[in-house]
């Protein structure tokens, strides 16, 4: 076995890492403010003017994160609640993941480099750490083995079949 046992669910799939849930959230977190934001409705604008302060940048952000939101719901129509069947247009868009999240986190990346470049003079922490954390999860995304072992859909009992079969 690749992965300790207590990384499978009852069903014998691997449960999906701690860190694909930060880097998800990470990805769509202009979506996350703009949802925040339509929820408290006085001080809503108040919000995004305060993390975006150029409308044309959070809009960047909305179409940027666009792919990782609908990864997200294809990610929740892998099988039919009702039927308890896999639904295989979603399973063959869920591989694609970790394909769709890498070029995501690029876009995300020269969307804030080019924020950076534009104000040279203005360049703080609040500004550096989320690019850091971009390559930092850029680094996750191609060296876990567990995260693309996820997207590919890994079962217990894959090692055990696979060395059976040799």
């Amino acid at each position: 076995m690749r992965h300790p046992i207590s990384a499978y669910n009852e069903q014998g799939d691997l449960k999906a890492p701690m860190w694909l849930y930060l880097l998800l959230a990470f990805l769509g977190r202009t979506w996350l403010l703009f949802v925040i934001a339509a929820a408290s409705r006085g001080v809503g604008s108040d919000l995004l003017a305060l993390f975006y302060p150029n409308h044309y940048y959070f809009y960047l952000g909305l179409a940027s994160a666009t792919p990782t939101i609908a990864l997200l719901l294809v990610g929740r129509l892998k099988t039919s609640k009702k039927h308890k069947t896999p639904r295989p247009w979603a399973q063959r868009l869920w591989q694609y993941g970790p394909g769709i999240i890498g070029v995501n986190l690029a876009v995300d990346v020269s969307l804030q480099l080019m924020a950076l470049s534009h104000q040279p003079q203005d360049l703080s922490l609040y500004q550096l750490l989320p690019l850091l954390l971009s390559f930092w999860l850029s680094w996750y995304l191609l060296k876990s083995r567990r995260l693309s072992d996820y997207f590919q859909g890994k079962h217990i009992l894959h090692d055990a079949l696979k060395g059976q079969r040799a």
